[in-house]
């Protein structure tokens, strides 16, 4: 008899998440006796004869697959349906896709719906918005299954005191200054495109008065970025704001600063998403084109900031949420009443 395999799949070049790496962390402790593989390879370049063997590459993967897990659209529509035996496990990562849907839809609700993911046999949506966004928008076999009011894996992780206590040494370790602060968490995510005479690219925020903001920001809060423009910014700077300013490339990752963020300024959805279950202040920074942020402007228009100077509207000695924040964040994440990875656990335990 052959051994019980589970495959994590990414082909968006996302490699593994840290909604699969802490879901292959947890299955491989509980299940010794089965086999993991993974299938990362992005399947989009610029060479179409290299997509069409990817993307036939891909297939070949998924069709012969026992088990598989992913967080996007990576199980491809032209394989056979799943066995009675075979789970195919969708974590829906809050990522743009779900936010482009969103928007096309709301403009033009006649559409056909999507088959993108009709080869799923089980879905963790991982928010309302998500599942209403699914149900909604997609076809699905008959046989799914949603595992509905179960937050993701990294949002019920943020939660955890232990894992908050060890990430909270950590910045500690690094920025001393840190210590007793409530601390702003600017997380900005996307490529600035190259400019075409070769030069070096252009600084988003430099016509923003950094400094003017750091006096704004009362002292009892830590800013913490993983942004360069503005730690290009911060130059300006006299030294004393080193107190109440650092940068956490090769020291924290942007995953880790949720668990300790008291506000969350950022432009990814991903983030905003995520760290909606701890009920904090979130806004949305314009930087580089999102549609997320078309959707937060729509939708959500307290909590768009369309530039750094709308920092100094914000209210920072008081970390009430707004209503609609106290919205986002029950669209966005289920109350944290059961384990999405003992779940998980469960579902693949057969």
């Amino acid at each position: 008899m052959s051994k019980k395999t589970i495959s994590f799949v990414s082909t968006r070049g996302r490699g593994l998440n840290t909604d699969l790496q802490l879901v292959k962390d947890n299955l491989m402790a509980a299940l010794p006796e089965v086999e993991f593989e993974y299938y990362l390879n992005k399947t989009a370049t610029k060479i179409p004869l290299i997509n069409t063997k990817m993307e036939d590459a891909r297939r070949t993967f998924c069709t012969e697959a026992q088990n598989i897990i992913c967080m996007d659209p990576s199980i491809p529509i032209k394989i056979p349906s799943a066995s009675e035996r075979e789970r195919r496990l969708l974590l829906a990562t809050p990522f743009d896709y779900q936010f482009n849907i969103f928007m096309k839809y709301h403009d033009n609700p006649d559409q056909p719906k999507k088959q993108t993911f009709i080869r799923c046999t089980h879905v963790m949506p991982g928010s309302p918005f998500t599942a209403k966004l699914f149900h909604s928008f997609y076809e699905w076999e008959d046989n799914v299954t949603f595992l509905d009011d179960i937050p993701l894996p990294i949002s019920w992780d943020i939660l955890q005191e232990e894992k908050r206590t060890t990430v909270k040494k950590q910045l500690e370790f690094y920025f001393p200054q840190a210590k007793g602060k409530k601390i702003l968490s600017i997380l900005l995510v996307g490529q600035k495109p190259e400019p075409e005479d070769g030069s070096e690219p252009v600084n988003l925020f430099d016509n923003f008065n950094l400094k003017k903001i750091m006096d704004y920001i009362d002292d009892d809060w830590f800013v913490i970025t993983n942004n360069w423009d503005l730690v290009e910014l911060s130059y300006q700077l006299p030294y004393q704001y080193s107190s109440k300013f650092g940068y956490i490339k090769n020291k924290i990752s942007l995953n880790d600063m949720m668990y300790l963020s008291d506000m969350l300024i950022t432009n990814s959805s991903k983030h905003a998403g995520n760290f909606s279950i701890t009920k904090k202040p979130i806004y949305y920074l314009e930087y580089l084109p999102k549609i997320f942020g078309n959707f937060i402007k729509k939708f959500y228009p307290s909590m768009y900031l369309k530039d750094l100077d709308q920092l100094l509207t914000l209210d920072f000695s008081n970390t009430e949420l707004s209503p609609e924040q106290k919205n986002f964040c029950q669209e966005f994440s289920y109350d944290p009443t059961e384990n999405p990875s003992e779940t998980i656990e469960k579902l693949f335990k057969y």
